[in-house]
């Protein structure tokens, strides 16, 4: 796939990469480095937020079917996709950019994928195939084309969801899946911005660097191996910061985690005035299924 084709002006392609380094950064998130002369056609005018990505995943032993046309998609692509047999279809799984970099020797593209371990755990296609990435691995992957993408492409169709407006205090809330997205969110915020980051992970050793140049005061918050609910300290965390500053503040919130999570999250957003509508809710994933968020297939009890 030659960089700088001509597109269709369908904001999304299919971009094809190689995997240049595989890096544990903590016992639960793998960092995997992706290049390729493909991916100078990648990105979006600014900083990446909480740019999406859907990698594209084969069924072990069953070639992948690209979807589009020598990488080109067209609105309804993915209904189209849907429309496959299975195994042939393989899977997409949704991840953040975790950072875009351009250096002379060509661009890469880090995607940092929680790993799922522990006593009758089951990687899903996403996470299983980052446990067997090493260097030269093949990759495929949906995501926006700069060449596509235009000051009047609506964010979302190029997969950004990260809208505060005019808002200067934030609160930004996630489980060890929005991890990736909270941090270059962070890493991306003006001075100006002022507000509270929660990110709640399996174990301190999960806590990782994390800078930022704005006034957001960023909590880590680890379950440990006690018997703390998922997404306990979590909610605890949002309701604090909401209750302490109750009156004086109506934040932009983006909240990302499990699915059941989220739906206390925004009841806790309601409760204390502020308005779940008019911020950016995600449910990432749903305890017990394999998939995104509320779409996800109920996982076989073994």
């Amino acid at each position: 796939m030659a960089a700088s084709e001509p597109v269709s002006g369908h904001p999304v392609r299919v971009f094809e990469a190689v995997v240049a380094e595989v890096r544990d950064l903590s016992p639960h998130f793998r960092r995997v480095t992706l290049t390729g002369p493909s991916l100078l056609d990648f990105g979006v005018p600014g900083p990446t937020l909480d740019l999406r990505i859907k990698l594209l995943l084969p069924n072990p032993g069953h070639p992948l079917r690209l979807p589009g046309v020598n990488g080109v998609l067209e609105a309804g692509w993915y209904q189209d996709w849907l429309k496959q047999d299975q195994p042939g279809r393989g899977f997409i799984r949704s991840y953040t950019v975790r950072a875009l970099r351009r250096p002379p020797s060509g661009p890469e593209v880090d995607v940092d994928f929680v790993l799922h371990r522990g006593p009758g755990s089951r990687p899903g296609p996403g996470s299983g195939w980052a446990l067997e990435a090493a260097p030269g691995c093949q990759a495929w992957f949906v995501g926006p084309d700069i060449t596509a993408v235009t000051a009047a492409t609506p964010l979302p169709e190029a997969g950004i969801n990260w809208k505060p407006g005019r808002s200067d205090r934030v609160l930004l809330a996630g489980d060890e899946t929005a991890v990736p997205a909270i941090s270059s969110i962070l890493e991306a915020l003006p001075p100006q911005i002022s507000g509270h980051a929660f990110l709640e992970v399996p174990e301190a050793a999960d806590v990782l660097p994390l800078a930022t140049k704005s006034g957001v005061q960023v909590s880590w918050l680890h379950r440990g191996t006690g018997d703390v609910q998922r997404g306990a300290r979590l909610l605890a965390a949002v309701q604090q910061a909401l209750a302490s500053d109750a009156g004086t503040w109506h934040p932009y919130a983006w909240i990302g985690a499990e699915a059941a999570t989220v739906r206390s999250l925004r009841r806790c957003l309601t409760e204390s005035g502020v308005d779940p509508r008019a911020s950016e809710l995600r449910g990432y994933w749903s305890l017990g299924k394999a998939g995104s968020g509320v779409n996800g297939i109920p996982v076989p009890q073994r």
